[in-house]
């Protein structure tokens, strides 16, 4: 096997990123598992985002596997959980609760090697052709979420249960990344050193799960908003499939943007995600409206992570980088795990039942974060 970098290692590094958001992509089969298992609209999306409970987790535990057993056999062992995980509830369509286990595993897999995804960019590649990687990633994501949320809305047609088969992806993707990607030294980190989290980390991580929640909020509310205004029996997977479409060209433009308007891209991402949820929010009479906030809420996140990635070393203050990528995952995938809830509680306080009502709150809150940003001027402008 060759373990050295090559014209195809680019290809098999970014291809790992195709089914990171692959959790997303079967959103369009939540109304109806709803109602073939009779689920209260939170449980039915916690199936969406609950596989980010054992990402989480595994995320932690994957350093410690990683020095046992190398990144390359981790990120192998991950994508074989994905495919496993990911295809059963094929065979278990009648039980939620092994629905519910089966996403569990799919998030396992994910969590072992999505910081990897990264680290293997940062570490085999430099400058622009480095950047340029870490927006291509990002929309790699969006391609493997708009393509297989496509494959699983023709699926649907079949069987809400038969969606579930794009899992399989997993092999090929697994294929390429063992012929053409080579392993990598371990991190070296100072035994006598302990890990000392600081401020700019800490915003970081805020910043991307609640760039996150708010975009897989509008995901996985959008198949009982479209149901809503269009009626009973309405398929949102062709919609969902479109929705990564901006995210995808925002994201192979993001070397570009980001040299030229720098630290004010953050800016603009937040503005984006503001009109976003705006447009959401007021959609109740309006089909369109509500389109077009989903398509444009895929903007922000395709420029907010690669941002934050290719400056990692410097918000890092020393930390060891690999831990401070995966510390940023944990944020974004506390943020897609508590999406469902976070929007049950803001109708609670709100006391109203509306779908609607959160993406006002959203919209407030990223009008904050904008003031925020702005005051932080002085910060980002030692990141070029």
């Amino acid at each position: 096997m060759n373990q050295k970098v090559n014209k195809v290692t680019p290809f098999a590094v970014s291809g790992l990123s195709l089914l990171l958001t692959s959790g997303m992509s079967i959103n369009a089969t939540l109304p109806y598992i709803k109602e073939h298992l009779s689920l209260s609209q939170t449980q039915s999306e916690l199936l969406s985002t609950i596989p980010s409970l054992t990402v989480v987790t595994f995320v932690l535990l994957s350093t410690a596997i990683i020095s046992r057993i190398g990144m390359k056999t981790t990120v192998l062992l991950g994508l074989f959980l994905v495919a496993i995980g990911g295809v059963l509830p094929v065979f278990t369509p009648n039980s939620y609760e092994a629905i519910l286990v089966s996403r569990l595993i799919l998030g396992s897999g994910l969590g072992l090697y999505v910081s990897s995804a990264v680290n293997y960019i940062n570490e085999l590649f430099t400058g622009k052709q480095r950047m340029a990687l870490l927006g291509i990633r990002n929309s790699m994501e969006s391609i493997g979420q708009m393509a297989l949320t496509f494959i699983a809305g023709l699926l649907l047609s079949v069987g809400w249960q038969f969606s579930y088969l794009i899992y399989l992806f997993a092999i090929p993707v697994g294929i390429l990344f063992y012929l053409f990607v080579p392993d990598v030294k371990k991190e070296k980190v100072a035994s006598d050193k302990k890990v000392k989290i600081k401020i700019l980390p800490v915003l970081a991580f805020f910043f991307a799960s609640i760039m996150v929640m708010n975009s897989i909020a509008i995901a996985v509310r959008f198949p009982a908003l479209a149901i809503d205004l269009k009626g009973a029996g309405y398929n949102p997977s062709n919609y969902l499939a479109l929705m990564p479409v901006l995210g995808i060209i925002a994201g192979f433009l993001f070397q570009k943007i980001a040299s030229l308007l720098k630290y004010r891209i953050l800016y603009l991402a937040v503005i984006v995600n503001l009109v976003a949820n705006l447009l959401i929010a007021s959609s109740k009479q309006s089909f369109s409206l509500l389109v077009v906030g989903l398509l444009i809420s895929s903007i922000p996140v395709a420029w907010v992570l690669p941002y934050i990635f290719n400056h990692i070393e410097k918000i890092a203050s020393g930390m060891p980088t690999r831990f401070l990528t995966s510390f940023i995952f944990l944020g974004c995938n506390f943020g897609v795990l508590t999406a469902p809830l976070v929007m049950n509680g803001m109708a609670f306080l709100g006391g109203t039942s509306n779908l609607y009502f959160p993406f006002y709150i959203f919209t407030f809150i990223f009008a904050l974060l904008l003031i925020f940003l702005i005051l932080l001027r002085k910060k980002l402008t030692t990141m070029p």
